[in-house]
């Protein structure tokens, strides 16, 4: 016979919740503000760039050769809205032991701000400079966009091409950018590369897993220490890209599989994650496009004329992945999110995504390169919800941003092959 006293052992909760293990910023310490401050009200800012003159040889009489000047207007527009929301019951919050709404309120703000920063760190694509293959290696051709497989024996090339691609185009000492602490001149110390853990551990193994080599670090806003003259961030919201060639016809139910979304090729699409097959190569990529971007805007399960929309849960799935129409082709960019995992079951051999072109995307730099403008920072407002006892919670942000053409040449894009890590 056995005791049986479990009914008398007291149980205790916790003083607090458990921490949520939330990505770090980094955009803070590489953005420019500059705007910020005179953008209060209206929601454009408008900077020009001037044309290049030349020098021309002055005639032997002492004549010379006007030269056209034309100046170009870019603009930056204040349009980006985003939230996140919820519910807390009135009952639920008197009888909690915690704060649930300040707790999911911090966890709120933290989420907008990650989006934020995978928004900028997804500018690599507007890079004049690109470090791939073709710059590593001499495979291929510059403009290929075949990344290379990081390791030891060539991490410590990275950082030379990437301060000799910025030293080419004139901008290690000329650029002027406004951070929080206000007008700096840019000088070679303000050189920056947001990396990935992955490329952090290789370039930690290079330096024979001495991480004092680089030298000490507060660790604010991601900063890890400084090597080859840039300030080194260590980020999980890097962006990363993917190609998908398509070169012959799909079949009936072969499946594409994004960040564990899983979508169907069918002739007569009949649930969520069906796209209609259509009638030719060039109409499936189509239609892929628009399924992955939700492009006829469908509610969450409702059948479209193109495809079916997946759940509500899968479509928070895609959040931050872009798919783009190459006619033979089709290219994903995954903003914020580092590496997401992509497969494809397609018959035909030649339908496929292509390895060298699935890459991570670091990004090295010049501070102040890309500008950002927000005019409201994430923090949460409380609204009664008609007919129920109890509040919504709607943590919201706006903001613009814009690497100018004047950045564009302040930015380096390095694409390491994600099938290294």
């Amino acid at each position: 016979m056995a005791n049986s006293l479990s009914a008398s052992f007291p149980k205790y909760w916790s003083r607090r919740m458990q921490r949520k293990h939330h990505k770090t910023d980094v955009y803070r310490a590489i953005a420019n503000y500059e705007e910020e401050g005179t953008l209060k009200i209206g929601n454009i800012v408008d900077r020009p760039y001037r044309s290049a003159l030349g020098v021309n040889t002055l005639g032997s009489e002492g004549s010379y050769t006007r030269q056209d000047i034309t100046d170009t207007s870019e603009t930056l527009t204040v349009d980006t809205k985003k939230e996140v929301s919820f519910y807390v019951q009135e009952p639920d919050r008197i009888q909690s032991k915690y704060s649930q709404a300040n707790e999911y309120a911090d966890d709120a703000a933290v989420k907008l701000s990650n989006w934020i920063d995978g928004d900028i760190l997804g500018e690599y694509d507007q890079a004049s400079s690109v470090i791939g293959a073709y710059e590593m290696a001499g495979t291929g051709s510059a403009s290929d966009g075949i990344g290379f497989t990081l390791s030891i024996s060539n991490v410590l090339k990275v950082f030379v091409k990437a301060d000799k691609a910025l030293g080419l185009l004139n901008v290690k000492f000329r650029a002027m950018y406004k951070n929080k602490r206000g007008t700096e001149k840019v000088e070679s110390s303000n050189l920056f590369g947001v990396i990935s853990p992955n490329f952090k551990s290789t370039l930690l193994e290079y330096l024979g897993g001495k991480e004092t080599a680089l030298g000490d670090t507060t660790a604010v806003n991601g900063h890890i220490g400084r090597f080859m003259g840039f300030d080194l961030y260590e980020s999980n919201n890097l962006g990363a890209s993917y190609y998908l060639a398509m070169t012959t016809f799909a079949t009936e139910g072969d499946t594409l599989t994004i960040n564990g979304v899983a979508w169907r090729f069918k002739a007569a699409i009949a649930q969520a994650g069906d796209i209609d097959i259509g009638a030719s190569t060039a109409i499936q990529i189509d239609n892929m496009v628009a399924a992955i971007n939700n492009s006829e805007s469908l509610a969450a399960g409702v059948e479209g004329t193109l495809y079916w929309e997946v759940t509500a849960a899968n479509r928070f799935l895609l959040n931050g992945i872009t798919a783009t129409d190459g006619a033979t082709y089709m290219t994903l960019k995954s903003e914020g999110r580092g590496h997401i995992a992509i497969t494809e079951t397609f018959t035909n051999d030649g339908n496929l995504f292509t390895v060298t072109k699935s890459l991570e995307h670091q990004l090295f730099g010049v501070k102040g390169a890309t500008d950002i403008v927000i005019q409201k920072y994430p923090n949460f407002v409380t609204k009664d919800r008609s007919g129920y006892l109890g509040k919504d919670f709607v943590t919201w942000t706006m903001y613009g941003l814009l690497t100018f053409d004047e950045g564009d040449d302040m930015l380096v894009d390095v694409q390491v092959r994600s099938d290294a890590f």
